[in-house]
């Protein structure tokens, strides 16, 4: 189930093309037209390339999204809900000057397209453009607005990134304010950016902005709202690579698997695939290496390094066979990601490591909630909701507790999502970071919240807004950038201001 894709022979670029990039792309708007709205589209026929010569044709107006980035190559995917065609990717090192091209690959509307860009320099800046020609057209290829992207830094370098989590556009999101964090993410201009989960809700609303409970009820349904989605990343994914963080309302949960390809788990995954670029393992990438009934290579939980720093991404939900309500010891990573964090975790030089995760493994409640309140008890810490140990009769064989290896490898952070808060925590010198909201419609709900959540210490604020981190020998700098619309801004409350920050230095490692 993942998009239709093919590694491509690079060759030079001549004089046709050339010419052909004075023509100015697309906008933004433009791209998020075809995409952007709730719906799909059927597919239509493709075609040859037209001759060069012809005139100048329609550009490229659907999502674009940048994925698995490595020190040698990235994944592109387009997707388009009206426009079927040929399409070329043309790139360099500099702006407006391509040297390279890919072979001209078949895109069809409402089908995502994936293309690789391989035998890329290390620690480089590259631009592109998509050059598009219509199906049945005689026009010559129209190319796109110039975009770029970032291979693998090394050790050494400075680099920055963004994080957001539980965008939920449910009947307590504001859509507006959405795609204003969104455009926030994509004016740091990120190495990347990482999205924590509760970003597709099809278990539980099967559309969006509604109050209205209704599990979506087959994939036609589940697909249309990853493509509504992406619609929305592509914002800031034409130039900043995307990873997926699995969320708890991302219906890619073990209790909703029966066995069959009939149900919302399967679809769900089957839909992350296709729509989106999450890494498989490999010689950049580590992490899930089972192939999984029906679903393949799920690419849920990955690591890979960067710059000084270690990046792992957990998921708690695929090998949970209940509820968190019922018992938080049913919430688990599961014992091969449980001993892959283990191994990935010893065996990296990094001096920073970060890992993302939804939610803690357990919480509390039963609601998964908390941070360093909740971090000592289940899986993540061990105890019993009474505080009895009760790791090793409900993980034997299990070395030692999730935030035990953390503090013993001397992970720098620990990024969460699944509370709609800011809040800082710092617990045995790892930093607990529960990241806002980018879509929240409530400006000011973040001391409610931390309350019913049981944050008693710590940093606490309100969303909207993403994290922004910056990377490099001398620390780790996170900032909370904060979006509020036009409408609601004053003398004190500016789109992009930065609300809180905290560094860690790397003598404290």
């Amino acid at each position: 189930m993942n998009p239709p894709t093919g590694r491509i022979n690079l060759r030079r670029v001549g004089g046709v093309l050339a010419a052909a990039l004075l023509v100015l792309g697309t906008s933004v708007a433009g791209m998020l037209g075809a995409c952007g709205g709730y719906r799909s589209a059927a597919p239509a026929a493709a075609a040859d390339s037209p001759p060069l010569n012809a005139a100048p044709g329609t550009a490229f107006n659907g999502s674009l999204l940048l994925g698995s980035p490595t020190a040698d190559s990235v994944r592109l995917s387009l997707l388009s809900a009206d426009q079927s065609g040929s399409v070329v990717v043309a790139h360099g090192t500099a702006t407006g000057a391509y040297d390279r091209q890919t072979s001209s690959q078949t895109l069809v509307a409402g089908q995502p397209l994936a293309i690789w860009l391989d035998g890329l320099a290390a620690n480089t800046r590259y631009f592109y453009r998509v050059l598009f020609s219509a199906a049945g057209s005689n026009a010559a290829e129209s190319p796109s607005a110039e975009y770029r992207f970032q291979t693998a830094r090394p050790a050494g370098s400075s680099f920055t990134f963004t994080i957001q989590a539980d965008s939920h556009l449910d009947e307590n999101s504001d859509l507006e304010l959405y795609l204003r964090t969104l455009a926030n993410v994509a004016a740091d201009a990120p190495d990347f950016h990482i999205d924590l989960g509760d970003t597709f809700m099809t278990e539980k609303h099967a559309e969006p902005l509604t109050a209205t409970v209704r599990m979506a009820p087959d994939a036609a349904t589940v697909n249309a709202r990853y493509a509504y989605e992406r619609g929305h990343f592509g914002i800031a994914t034409h130039s900043t690579p995307l990873f997926l963080v699995n969320g708890n309302h991302d219906a890619e949960l073990g209790w909703l698997t029966d066995g069959t390809a009939q149900n919302v788990a399967v679809w769900a995954t089957q839909a992350r695939q296709r729509f989106f670029l999450n890494p498989t393992p490999g010689a950049f990438y580590s992490g899930d290496s089972f192939v999984a009934p029906i679903v393949g290579r799920r690419a849920a939980w990955y690591a890979w390094h960067w710059g000084d720093a270690l990046f792992i991404v957990l998921d708690p939900y695929w090998n949970s066979p209940s509820q968190a309500s019922r018992d938080a010891w049913n919430i688990t990573l599961g014992a091969a990601q449980y001993r892959w964090l283990a191994a990935t975790l010893a065996g990296s030089p990094a001096l920073y490591k970060f890992v993302f995760v939804h939610n803690l493994v357990g919480g509390l409640d039963g609601q998964m909630r908390g941070g360093i309140e909740a971090a000592p008890f289940f899986e993540w810490g061990g105890r019993n909701a009474d505080g009895t140990d009760g790791f090793a009769s409900h993980r034997p064989g299990w070395d030692k507790p999730i935030h035990a290896l953390l503090a013993q490898y001397g992970v720098t952070a620990v990024f969460h999502g699944h509370d709609h808060l800011y809040a800082r925590q710092t617990l045995d010198g790892i930093e607990y970071q529960a990241v806002p909201q980018p879509s929240a419609a409530n400006s000011s709900s973040g001391p409610s919240l931390a309350r019913d959540y049981h944050y008693a210490a710590g940093t606490v604020l309100s969303s909207s807004g993403h994290l922004r981190v910056n990377v490099g020998p001398g620390g780790v700098n996170v900032q909370y950038v904060r979006a509020w619309l036009p409408k609601h801004e004053t003398a004190q409350r500016r789109n992009a201001q930065v609300d809180d920050s905290w560094t860690v230095l790397p003598a404290a490692r």
